[in-house]
């Protein structure tokens, strides 16, 4: 049996010599052997370059927080989702660049990717627009991959869409969180009416709300957490900790309606150990309510 390590060896020199079939055929031995994000880079790029470009960005997505952390590793997930025409991705990116330049390049480079998939793939983008417009027809398992196929829309398709879906009652909730989200990151500074989880229609510019995990509110709850439970009961800790992540998440981009993070986390903790903590804080009759609707949601979910 050939040693993984030679294979690597001649995998990254078919790499170097141009040879992309060759390196694509050792480097997913290799991946298959050894996932390390190191392997994932080396197989994610002889596959970008054979031109096996879904490929190339289904290996990639494997290790998607690793890539987004380091910037010359930014870039070439940059590249992949670009070549792929995950343009809702590559968009978001660009608009968290963190140097202007990149980002106007980034963006040119869409607005360039954009106008030739609509003069190439016209018939598949307005197939999965009409799609993505009417998701809440579809049932649960073609609704989500509904939503990974209108990635592949140009911005102005996905939003169009959006605007429709958004105040439908009958699509799954966690789309509905994922695209509030999506609009969100892609920065259009665009009024937006949406249905929120209390089943009343707001109207917001979304670019304009704090992220739900970057907002004062989240860090607040989650380090009282953690200070309550944490050292004493850390599986509790951080079962706790990831239905708080998945609460705020769904409160976006309302998140302003938590006026007290304390008594909020209070409560969670009372519900998950079935009694009331000593002293425990009252939440207001309006929190209380967003809370509940918030826990009914991630019922719906199946994530309580």
């Amino acid at each position: 049996m050939t040693d993984i390590n030679q294979l690597k060896e001649e995998g990254v020199q078919a790499l170097a010599d141009e040879e992309y079939q060759k390196a694509t055929e050792l480097l997913s031995q290799v991946y298959e052997n050894d996932r390390t994000y190191e392997n994932n880079q080396l197989f994610a790029k002889a596959l970008l370059n054979n031109n096996q470009v879904n490929s190339a960005l289904t290996i990639a997505q494997e290790y998607v927080g690793e890539y987004l952390g380091q910037k010359a590793d930014y870039q070439f997930y940059f590249d992949v989702c670009l070549a792929a025409g995950y343009f809702i991705m590559a968009r978001r990116m660009a608009m968290e660049s963190i140097f202007s330049d990149d980002r106007e390049e980034r963006l040119r480079q869409i607005d360039k990717a954009e106008e030739k998939a609509r003069e190439e793939r016209s018939e598949t983008i307005q197939k999965i627009h009409r799609r993505f417009k009417h998701i809440a027809g579809y049932d649960v398992l073609e609704q989500q991959q509904i939503y990974q196929d209108a990635q592949l829309l140009p911005v102005e398709d996905f939003v169009d869409a959006a605007k429709d879906l958004l105040l439908d009652p009958d699509i799954m909730p966690i789309i509905r969180v994922s695209v509030l989200t999506d609009i969100q990151c892609l920065e259009l500074h665009r009024k937006v009416r949406y249905l929120y989880i209390d089943g009343q229609e707001y109207t917001t510019i979304l670019c304009e709300q704090p992220k739900p995990l970057r907002d004062e509110i989240y860090f607040e709850a989650r380090d009282y957490l953690g200070e309550t439970v944490g050292q004493d009961d850390p599986i509790t800790n951080q079962m706790l900790q990831e239905q708080l992540r998945l609460e705020m998440n769904v409160l976006f981009p309302q998140l302003e309606r938590v006026t007290d993070p304390i008594a909020w986390i209070q409560a969670d903790i009372a519900m998950i150990k079935g009694n009331r903590m000593d002293e425990q804080q009252h939440e207001s009759v309006e929190q209380a309510a967003i809370h509940d609707y918030a826990h009914r949601l991630l019922s719906e979910m199946g994530a309580l």
